[in-house]
C-alpha cells in the first residue's frame, strides 16, 4: 500500500512538470504569433494587394571552334560587400583589405565606421582577389558572383569574336553579330506574394551555342606567323585570311595588332575594335588584274592567244599609267601581262572591255557592296561607277590595277575564290552550327554568285600558275601548284598618295587543280622591302607549307620539287 502510494505521488508530479513545460512553450508560441500579426506583419488585404516582379536571367551561350574547342565562354568576377555592424575590428579589417583591393586603407576605414547594415567595398574584382578575401577570419565580408564573359584562348580572334560588356551586350565581332541568339531571352512575372496564393515558376530562355567554321589549331598557327611577319617585315598591322573556296567555309582569320578581350575595357587606342577584315578599307593593287583578265577572257573581249603593244606608258583621261618598272616590253600576251604584273596591259584590256563590260563584272564579283557575312559592321567597301559625282573616266585605267577603289580584305577574297571555285562565288560565313537546346541550325553552302563560267576561271587559274612560276617563286611549296598573284598598292591620305608607305600583298590558292584553301596575306607598311613579292608573298609560302600539313592536303605535283628547292634557295 505504502509502495503504491509513493509511485502514485512520483508520477503525479512528473505529470505536472511535463504541463508547465507545454504551457511555457504555448506561451512562446502565441507569443511570437501575436508579434508577427500584430506588430511586424502587414494586414491581410494589404499582403492581398503587394506584388512582386520575378525576373529569371538567361546564361549566355558558348561559342565553339569547330572541333569543340572552347572559345567563349561564362565566368564571374565578384562584388565585394561588408555589414559594417558586424564587424568588431575595423581598423585591422581595413589594414587587411588595402592591399589586396588596391584601396586608401583610409577610404575602407571609413566604409566600416558606417552606421549601416551593408556597404560596397568594390562593385568587380577578379576570382583571384574575392579568394584571398574570402580566405579571411572576419565576420560581416560578403562576396557575391557577377556575371562576366571568358576567353579560354586568350587574345585569339580577337576581332571575330569581339567582346561582352559588363551589362552582356556584345560589342563587334560574332558576340554582337549573334547578341539575341547568345544573350538568350530574360523571363519575368509578377507574383503576389500572398501566402495564400500559389506561386509560378519563371524560366529563362538559355542563349544559344555557335559552333564556327574556325579550327582553333589553324588559327593559331595563322596568329603566330602573322605576328611573326610583323616583326620580320617592319610592318605596322596586318591581316590573314584562310577560306575554302568550295563552301565559303571560313578557317581561320588573324589581324594584328590585336586587343584582349577579357579586358577590353582598358584599350587605350579604340581603333583596334575596328574589325579589319569587314570595317578597314583599302586598295588592292595588281591583285586586282587577275579579276580585270578574268572580265576581259569571260566577255570576250581577249583570248589567252591575245596581244596587246606595251609602250610603258597610257593616257586614259587625262591621268598617264606606267608600268611598276618603268619598262616598255612591246608586244606582250596575256600570260605575260599577268606574270610581270603590267598596269598598262591591264589598263589596255580595260578600255577594250568599256566601262559599261568592265564595271558590270566588278559588281558580279561583289565590289561596292558587303558580302553579307555574319559579322557586325561589314563596310561595302567604294566603287564609283560611270554616272557618280566621284567617277571620273581615268578610273577605267587604274581601277583595272587596282587604285582608285577601296575593298575589305574579305571582298577581296571572297571575289577571287570565284578563281578557285569554278566561276562561283559561295556566300562566306563564320557559324556552322546554331543550337538553342530544342532545335539545331546547320548552315549550307550557298552560292552567293556566278561572275564567270568555269572554262573562265580555270584558264586564269592556269594563267595564275605560270606568273607564280615565273615571277614569284618566293610563294611556292614543295609537291603543290600554286596559283596567285602579288599586290603592292599606294597608301593615300587626303587625295595624295604616300611616296614610301605601301600595302605588301599575296592571294594564292592550292592544289591549283583542286583548290581546297585559298590565303590572302596583307602587311600594311612594310619597311624590309617595298613589294609584295617581297613581304606577302614569303609569308604565304611559309604559312601554307605547315597548313597543308595541318589540313591534311595531299601534294599534286612532287615533279615540282626541284624548282621549289631551287627557288627557296632565291628567296633565302
Amino acid at each position: 500500500m505504502n509502495n503504491n502510494q509513493a509511485f502514485d505521488s512520483s508520477q503525479i508530479k512528473r505529470l505536472w512538470m511535463i504541463l508547465i513545460g507545454l504551457i511555457i512553450a504555448t506561451i512562446v508560441v502565441v507569443g511570437r504569433l501575436v508579434a508577427f500579426q500584430l506588430l511586424q506583419a502587414v494586414p491581410w488585404d494589404e499582403w492581398e494587394g503587394n506584388e512582386l516582379v520575378v525576373v529569371a536571367q538567361p546564361e549566355r551561350g558558348t561559342i565553339y571552334d569547330r572541333n569543340g574547342a572552347v572559345l567563349a565562354a561564362n565566368g564571374a568576377d565578384y562584388q565585394i560587400s561588408v555589414a559594417p555592424n558586424m564587424v568588431t575590428e575595423p581598423d585591422e579589417l581595413a589594414t587587411t583589405l588595402a592591399p589586396i583591393l588596391q584601396q586608401s586603407r583610409y577610404d575602407i576605414l571609413d566604409e566600416l565606421e558606417l552606421n549601416r547594415s551593408f556597404v560596397m567595398l568594390d562593385g568587380r574584382v577578379a576570382p583571384e582577389v574575392a579568394e584571398a578575401i574570402d580566405a579571411l577570419p572576419y565576420d560581416g565580408l560578403q562576396i557575391d558572383p557577377v556575371p562576366r564573359r571568358f576567353y579560354p584562348q586568350g587574345s585569339m580572334l580577337c576581332h571575330t569574336l569581339g567582346y561582352v560588356d559588363f551589362n552582356g551586350i556584345g560589342g563587334g565581332g560574332l558576340e554582337g553579330q549573334y547578341q539575341q541568339e547568345l544573350a538568350g531571352e530574360a523571363a519575368s512575372a509578377t507574383i503576389n506574394i500572398s501566402p495564400l496564393t500559389a506561386q509560378q515558376s519563371v524560366i529563362a530562355r538559355e542563349g544559344a551555342d555557335l559552333t564556327l567554321t574556325i579550327d582553333r589549331s589553324v588559327q593559331s598557327l595563322v596568329e603566330t606567323h602573322l605576328a611573326r611577319a610583323l616583326r620580320e617585315h617592319g610592318a605596322v598591322s596586318g591581316e590573314i585570311i584562310v577560306m575554302d573556296p568550295r563552301t565559303g567555309a571560313i578557317l581561320a582569320m588573324a589581324g594584328a595588332p590585336c586587343f584582349d578581350l577579357y579586358t577590353y575595357f582598358e584599350t587605350e587606342d579604340e581603333s583596334l575594335f575596328l574589325n579589319p577584315f569587314v570595317t578597314r578599307q583599302y586598295e588592292p593593287g595588281s591583285v586586282m588584274k587577275l579579276l580585270t583578265m578574268a572580265a576581259a577572257l569571260d566577255s570576250g573581249t581577249v583570248t589567252v592567244e591575245t596581244t596587246y603593244y606595251d609602250a610603258g606608258v597610257l593616257e586614259v583621261g587625262g591621268h598617264r599609267t606606267y608600268n611598276w618598272d618603268r619598262s616598255a616590253p612591246g608586244t606582250t600576251d596575256m600570260t605575260t601581262l599577268l606574270s610581270r604584273s603590267l598596269n598598262v596591259g591591264a589598263a589596255t584590256i580595260a578600255t577594250w572591255m568599256g566601262p559599261d563590260t568592265f564595271y558590270s563584272y566588278l559588281q558580279r564579283f561583289g565590289f561596292g557592296r558587303p558580302t553579307g557575312i555574319d559579322l557586325m559592321s561589314e563596310a561595302s567597301g567604294l566603287m564609283p561607277l560611270p554616272g557618280d559625282p566621284l567617277w571620273t573616266e581615268s578610273f577605267l585605267a587604274t581601277n583595272a590595277y587596282g587604285q582608285a577603289l577601296a575593298v575589305t580584305p574579305l571582298q577581296l577574297i571572297s571575289a577571287i575564290s570565284a578563281l578557285a571555285n569554278e566561276g562561283l562565288i559561295m556566300q562566306p560565313y563564320l557559324v556552322q552550327e546554331i543550337d538553342n537546346g530544342n532545335d539545331l541550325f546547320e548552315h549550307t553552302a550557298t552560292v552567293l554568285s556566278r561572275p564567270i563560267s568555269a572554262e573562265t576561271a580555270r584558264l586564269v587559274t592556269s594563267m595564275a600558275v605560270t606568273a607564280v612560276a615565273r615571277e614569284v617563286p618566293q610563294a611556292l611549296i614543295d609537291g603543290y601548284t600554286i596559283a596567285g598573284k602579288t599586290g603592292t598598292a599606294q597608301i593615300a591620305e587626303n587625295g595624295i598618295y604616300l611616296p614610301n608607305d605601301i600595302i605588301g600583298s599575296f592571294i594564292g590558292w592550292l592544289p591549283a587543280d583542286s583548290p581546297e584553301i585559298i590565303v590572302l596575306v596583307k602587311l600594311d607598311r612594310p619597311t624590309s622591302a617595298p613589294w609584295g613579292s617581297q613581304t606577302a608573298a614569303p609569308v604565304f609560302a611559309d604559312l601554307t607549307e605547315e597548313l597543308v600539313v595541318l589540313l591534311d592536303i595531299p601534294p599534286d605535283n612532287v615533279r615540282l620539287r626541284a624548282d621549289v628547292i631551287a627557288a627557296r634557295g632565291k628567296r633565302e
